[in-house]
């Protein structure tokens, strides 16, 4: 392996960061097609054109969606939008109905969200009070204090700044819509892009902007009104316009879409880990017994990965049996989906699933741990991520140590700081810019996983191939550091980078969650736990340094490669576990024992790998010793 390792390593941050659905370009697709949809009707009225100018922009961004729509990955829905497209074009140059365009282009919105997988909802509760400071600090100048778009920069713009307070443009804007407006801006007109906002807060614009039309003091009583009505899913919410919400739920619709607007508390107050796991688990149920198992399986996954997952250290702290139990039962949970088991087997697995979580909840107490749950639970999950990692940092170093090589040393450095590096970055960006999705994890931790199994074992059969007599004397007549090519040291770079960062990445989303759970004094207790786990760390990797470098040379290589071996084994486990965790990969349990530190999980595949990997290593192994003689 070459340099280009280092590089198909550094490649893992971009799959973290761009394996999201939501694209910046689909993005932009989806806030063309709900613009025509909008403003269509103020271009032509009764069949003629009553605005040049938004005759113009319709003819144009109708242009738009046929290219970017040709733009899209491959799906079997793709052929079916491109002829919806054309008709749009053609709609809109033939001067058609705004009923028309506007019905068309709600169907292109939804066919695509539901194709392409498209968040579109906020990862956390609308802070309304903070988006009434954002839009007065970058949307009065234009739109006007109270939304209704006469601001003092409002005069001679054209087209003109939108008018919130206007009900019928109102009617047809989704909150969906209106985040994306303010995330990409909209060509050729004064509406910047509001990138300097992370995406939280335009969220939060977007639900305030989206409630000017209906004031606090105007909404009508939501007393009496459905609690079943289907708006009360955030993600119709959002990508529901108001007239779409009277048509299809009649007048109540219309008066609970414009109270939630004002409240997205509804969604949030109340929204924890384990009650997202237990609301998941009744899409579940909605799903299968709708005859739709695929998606029954995917909201399966989520209410473990977006859910229980997130909190499963917490639980562990308490009562490891108990998190084992749910673990093994959403993973038998999601086997049966696959394999077609009856509706009343699901019900069963599900209510059995939902006692455990009830249990669970009431272990966890409340949303803020105890200090020393906070503690035991930070020091662990360092700890555990952590070891992994550090076992393979301490040992290159002290490999290229012990072959006099403190030159190479650099690349060993560079591989660690850089994920960290990447660390911090992804960290900032599941902040800043992406919600990183329990799939999107769990399937960036898996391939890391993968990758550096083949590292591993790369390295480890390297150093093995230096111990046989033969290749041994040819190593010292060669001079070590001639023979630890630039190829070799960056394959260590590589390696050294892979290790660190998967263990950085899930460590950071753990603490995400236990951070989210934790008062002011849990949070103080927690960063104890983070310094002790460091401190252990540093201790370990002291002891590694320290006493394998008094090793004979030989021996040491034959060590060292034993452990990058075992540490192989140990990665393979753990990059078939999370595949199966994010649905890549079919989990088949079987009746054996289960270690996390070492990355056996009671499951077939993993099982497999791992043994085929065993058996291939002590042939290559025998096979090396045979012909050293």
């Amino acid at each position: 392996m070459k340099a280009p390792a280092f590089s198909t390593a550094l490649l893992l941050l971009m799959f973290t960061l761009l394996s999201r659905p939501l694209m910046a370009d689909t993005q932009q697709l989806l806030q063309l097609i709900d613009y025509v949809g909008v403003d269509y009707s103020g271009a032509i009225v009764d069949g003629k054109v009553a605005s040049e100018a938004e005759y113009a922009e319709m003819l144009d961004f109708t242009a738009g969606i046929t290219q970017q729509l040709a733009d899209l990955p491959e799906h079997r829905i793709k052929p079916e939008l491109e002829k919806q497209a054309q008709t749009l074009a053609l709609s809109v140059q033939q001067k058609k109905a705004a009923t028309e365009v506007r019905q068309l282009t709600a169907q292109m919105h939804h066919q695509i969200v539901t194709a392409y997988e498209i968040v579109v909802v906020p990862r956390k509760q609308p802070d309304l009070i903070k988006a009434q400071q954002l839009y007065a600090e970058n949307c009065t100048s234009c739109h006007g204090i109270d939304g209704s778009g006469n601001g003092p920069a409002a005069a001679g713009m054209e087209p003109a700044p939108t008018n919130f307070r206007d009900i019928e443009r109102y009617k047809q804007r989704t909150l969906f819509g209106l985040h994306s407006t303010i995330s990409q801006g909209v060509s050729d007109t004064a509406m910047p892009a509001f990138t300097q906002l992370s995406d939280d807060e335009r969220w939060s614009l977007a639900f305030y902007v989206g409630g000017l039309a209906m004031l606090p003091g105007n909404l009508e009583s939501t007393d009496g009104a459905d609690i079943d009505n289907p708006l009360l899913n955030i993600n119709k919410l959002t990508t529901t316009t108001p007239d779409q919400a009277e048509d299809l739920y009649g007048h109540n619709g219309a008066t609970i879409m414009a109270y939630l607007r004002h409240h997205p508390d509804v969604f949030f107050n109340s929204e924890s880990n384990l009650a997202f796991a237990r609301k998941k688990l009744d899409e579940v149920i909605t799903a299968y017994a709708n005859n739709d198992p695929k998606t029954a399986y995917i909201y399966a996954v989520e209410a473990y990965l977006e859910g229980f997952e997130l909190v499963e250290q917490n639980i562990n702290a308490f009562n490891k049996p108990l998190k084992l139990e749910i673990e093994v039962a959403m993973t038998g949970l999601r086997n049966k989906i696959r394999k077609g088991e009856s509706l009343q087997v699901i019900r069963n697995d599900i209510a059995f699933i939902n006692e455990k979580l009830d249990i669970a909840d009431e272990l966890l107490g409340s949303k803020s741990l105890s200090g020393g749950a906070a503690f035991a639970s930070a020091f662990f999950i360092l700890l555990r991520e952590g070891l992994e990692a550090l076992l393979i940092v301490a040992a290159l170093a002290a490999f290229l140590v012990r072959t006099k090589r403190k030159d190479g040393l650099v690349y060993i450095h560079l591989g660690w700081i850089s994920a960290l590096a990447a660390g911090l970055l992804t960290w900032w960006a599941s902040v800043s810019l992406i919600d990183i999705s329990g799939a999107s994890r769990e399937i960036t931790e898996g391939v890391a996983a993968i990758v550096a199994t083949v590292v591993l074992l790369y390295v480890g059969f390297w150093m093995h191939d230096k111990t046989s007599a033969a290749k041994w004397k040819k190593f010292i007549d060669d001079s070590m550091h001639k023979a630890l090519s630039s190829g070799t040291l960056w394959t260590l770079t590589g390696l050294s980078f892979i290790a660190v960062y998967r263990e950085v990445f899930e460590t950071i989303l753990f603490y995400q969650a236990l951070w989210a759970q934790t008062n002011e004094a849990g949070k103080s207790m927690a960063m104890s736990g983070f310094g002790s786990a460091v401190a252990v760390l540093a201790v370990i990797g002291w002891l590694i340094m320290r006493y394998s470098v008094r090793l004979p040379l030989r021996q040491f290589f034959a060590v060292t490669g034993g452990l990058m071996f075992f540490l192989a084994i140990i990665f393979a486990g753990k990059g078939i576990a999370a595949l199966q965790e994010a649905g890549v990969i079919i989990s088949s349990p079987v009746n054996f024992f289960r270690i996390d530190l070492l990355g056996i999980y009671p499951n077939l595949q993993g099982l497999l790998v791992q043994l085929s990997l065993i058996i291939i290593a002590v042939i290559l192994w025998n096979k090396k010793s045979a012909k050293s003689g």
